[in-house]
């Protein structure tokens, strides 16, 4: 060694400085060595502490919590008249719509108007008739009852005369009695008693007379009662038939109205909505003509989730909602809370619904925190029908389990 080095150099090597020798660091980096302990320490609190949600996109549209009622038409034809609006209130059994459902025959006039045109020509006859029978029977009644106050006063006129002629008779009687004592004496003659004979056979036979005349009043009288007592029976039957038929006729009438136009009525208090049609347009049977929507009516969510997202949805699971009528990116969300998760799957296109799907879904019923949204500083109630989508939280670990997790399913697996 000392042959490949002069003296000197080695001489220099050998003389060392006295003291420690330090390595002077600049402070910025002990504020950034500090900076970088506080991160990791916070983000070791942040993975134990903070939490990861995992959610499911899910669609759904909103029905009121009593349901709605669909106004369907029972037949095709023609809207003749539509008697509510839109936001109507409307009670059960009130008329919403008419529709016609007559057709034109060649004079230009509906097959059922001309059928209802005779029917009621029927009617007015039928009518004027009923009319004139009771104008027939109230004539023949009081004819009737003066015939009989005639017949009785006549009958008792014949009977005051008969008890007179009885009288006479009996006075003739003793008479012609006396005559013939008289006429056997010698007295009078016997012209003179026979003539008091033919006399008393006189009025004998008027006596017979009036008894006739007074039997056959009596008779008379009978008859009249009871031809009295059996006009009303008579008048009766006949005004029956008369009403029967005009009952007929008056049936043929409505049936024959039914067949040319019919009302639709409302089937329960509400008010209306999703009013689908107007004056002179067609309703065709299948088509809902107006829904309506019971008063007072509270909102909910009705979902739709796939079956793979199936088993971690319970019912008081919070949910965040943005319709599609109010932009979540302007209007923001809405929440709610998971009240009720069906049992049953439901199959695509096993029923119609305001919201299609490809897979096999369960219905979920969520309870809307809100009745209304809020748009640009007012509050704008919801409406049946608007379809929306939910954020249903489904799974929740913290950050370390999240992160970790891929490890641990693999020693897991090992």
């Amino acid at each position: 060694m000392a042959a490949l080095f002069r003296e000197e150099a080695i001489s220099h090597q050998s003389h060392k400085l006295d003291g420690e020798v330090t390595i002077a660091t600049h402070t910025a980096f002990t504020r950034i060595a500090v900076f970088l302990v506080a991160i990791v320490f916070i983000g070791v609190l942040f993975l134990l502490w903070g939490e990861y949600h995992r959610k499911e996109v899910v669609s759904g549209y909103l029905r009121p919590t009593s349901g709605l009622n669909k106004v369907y038409p029972v037949a095709h034809g023609l809207i003749e008249e539509i008697f509510v609006n839109e936001g109507d209130s409307v009670s059960k059994g009130q008329v919403l719509a008419k529709i016609k459902l007559d057709r034109e025959i060649s004079s230009g006039t509906g097959a059922n108007d001309a059928i209802i045109q005779q029917l009621q020509i029927q009617k007015a006859l039928i009518t004027q008739n009923i009319a004139n029978k009771q104008h027939l029977f109230e004539t023949d009644y009081r004819r009737l009852e003066e015939r009989i106050k005639y017949v009785a006063s006549t009958r008792k006129h014949i009977q005051l005369q008969h008890e007179l002629l009885l009288q006479r008779i009996s006075i003739h009687q003793r008479k012609v009695e006396d005559l013939q004592s008289l006429t056997n004496a010698g007295f009078t003659s016997q012209k003179e008693l026979e003539n008091q004979q033919d006399l008393l056979l006189t009025l004998e036979q008027q006596r017979e007379k009036n008894t006739a005349q007074i039997l056959e009043s009596h008779e008379n009288l009978e008859q009249l009662h009871h031809q009295l007592n059996q006009l009303p029976i008579k008048h009766n039957d006949q005004i029956g038939s008369l009403n029967s038929q005009l009952a007929d006729i008056n049936k043929h009438i409505s049936q024959t109205e039914a067949q040319r136009n019919v009302s639709i009525v409302s089937p329960k208090d509400g008010v209306v909505t999703n009013l689908l049609v107007n004056t002179g347009t067609m309703a065709i049977t299948g088509r809902p003509l107006m829904t309506v929507m019971p008063k007072d009516a509270f909102f909910e969510a009705v979902l739709y989730v796939p079956t793979r997202a199936y088993g971690f949805v319970v019912e008081g699971q919070q949910t965040r909602i943005r319709y599609h009528a109010f932009p979540y990116q302007r209007f923001g969300l809405y929440e709610g809370n998971i009240k009720a998760v069906s049992k049953t799957v439901i199959l695509p296109n096993e029923t119609t619904l305001p919201v299609a799907f490809n897979e096999p879904v369960y219905q979920v019923i969520v309870e809307l925190k809100h009745q209304w949204a809020e748009a640009y500083g007012d509050t704008i109630p919801l409406q049946s029908g608007m379809l929306l989508e939910a954020d249903i939280m489904i799974d929740k670990r913290s950050l370390f389990d999240w992160l970790f997790d891929p490890i641990i399913s693999v020693k897991g697996k090992l």
